[in-house]
């Protein structure tokens, strides 16, 4: 395998696959076509419920079709989401869109990483995911910073054309995708193409069976991907109703992704930061939680700088804790079950996004943004507290019984 040529590749595709122009821009489409910041709610709602159901699942299908096919059909699932959203009349069809772009991103999640991880053990240099991944997350969150700051554009421009320009980069995903050599570390991965129809099913279900003991085997695995999904959720949530809070402070429309720009940039000095760690993962993920959380108390303000300082704080920390999270978990995970077990991480985002949506987009209709990003903030705070103290008390209690 030429490694070099294929971490480009993957450096390209997350390029592709994060220049979303609107991502900064989409409340503000939605409510500008008519609906409410419930409506909102209801159909991130909807975006994570799916991510939820399928987010394994789509993990599994990676492991047992290949990656390289999961990230094709990824593509395919994107353009549709794009083109559902540019139709009017009805608001099924953002549902729809949701749907699809939720589906597009579990094919995606947990796969790439897959992809990448197994590429470099076939090529022998495992020991350079860190780096690589830092790579593709710094990319990713430039690409990010890149489209923020073409979102006068989305707007000058408008929805559908907007999402026109989404269909365009999926069909770029696909095309770098096809380049893509499949990585095959295992028999297992070996053996995909020579599979038949009645081979899978039983394959399927092994492949549960050996994923569910997995979970239960190593429950501190999860415990991190808990607290990885836990630190991103409210990072979500800021980018989500940022745009409606930065207009009600006072910042033009037209400009709305200017200052947006600023917050995945913090997030990509958090992965480059994340490279030069020398912490223990615990106390790094204690401390990203204390940070986080007062950033994102600091994003309910009505100051301008105040809150862009808190949301890029908040951001920095998710991206500092994504590369630790994702180097320490995947020396635990097997080559035939890498990809479900990453979307797991996805999956326990989705399983705290279905409740937080909903409940952050009806708050902030009845009462203010600003109350929901104190309510973020206190919750995070509170909870990184509670499980330290749970954690030092346990340590403690079993020094106490060994001495």
């Amino acid at each position: 395998m030429n490694i070099k040529k294929q971490t480009v590749l993957m450096y390209l595709y997350e390029a592709a696959l994060a220049f979303r122009m609107v991502d900064a821009v989409w409340v503000i489409f939605l409510l500008e076509r008519g609906f409410s910041l419930a409506q909102v709610g209801i159909a991130e709602g909807a975006y994570h419920i799916t991510s939820m159901i399928f987010e394994v699942p789509s993990g599994m299908a990676a492991d047992l079709f290949g990656r390289k096919r999961t990230l094709l059909l990824s593509g395919l699932v994107g353009i549709c989401s794009a083109v559902f959203m540019t139709i009017d009349g009805w608001i099924g069809f953002v549902y729809c869109s949701m749907v699809f772009s939720a589906l597009s991103l579990n094919l995606a999640s947990g796969t790439e990483e897959a992809l990448v991880y197994d590429s470099l053990m076939e090529a022998g240099c495992e020991g350079r995911y860190k780096k690589v991944w830092a790579n593709i997350s710094l990319i990713a969150r430039v690409a990010s910073t890149f489209a923020c700051a073409a979102s006068p554009i989305a707007i000058m421009i408008g929805y559908k054309y907007t999402y026109y320009i989404s269909v365009f980069l999926y069909l770029c995903t696909i095309l770098f995708v096809l380049s893509v050599q499949e990585p095959a570390v295992t028999e297992k991965q070996k053996m995909r193409n020579s599979q038949v129809k009645c081979e899978l099913g039983r394959r399927w279900k092994q492949h549960v069976r050996e994923t569910g003991s997995f979970i239960k085997n190593h429950p501190n695995t999860m415990k991190k991907l808990f607290a990885d999904a836990a630190l991103a959720c409210p990072c979500y949530l800021i980018m989500m109703y940022l745009q409606e809070h930065l207009v009600n402070c006072g910042w033009p429309k037209s400009f709305i992704g200017i200052p947006m720009l600023l917050i995945p940039l913090a997030g990509a000095l958090g992965t480059r930061i994340a490279v030069r760690n020398k912490s223990g993962l615990s106390k790094a993920l204690f401390v990203c939680g204390i940070v986080s959380g007062i950033g994102t108390c600091l994003v309910g303000s009505n100051m301008l700088v105040i809150v862009i300082c808190g949301a890029c704080v908040a951001r920095g920390c998710e991206g500092f804790a994504e590369i630790l999270v994702s180097e320490n978990v995947n020396r635990d995970f097997t080559s035939d079950h890498r990809a479900t077990l990453v979307s797991v991480d996805s999956m326990c985002y989705s399983v705290l996004m279905v409740t937080a949506s909903p409940i952050t987009g009806y708050l902030g209709e009845r009462y203010s943004v600003n109350a929901v990003f104190h309510l973020l903030g206190g919750v995070l705070l509170m909870a990184t507290v509670i499980v330290g103290m749970a954690v030092l008390w346990y340590y403690g209690r079993r020094k106490t019984i060994n001495n």
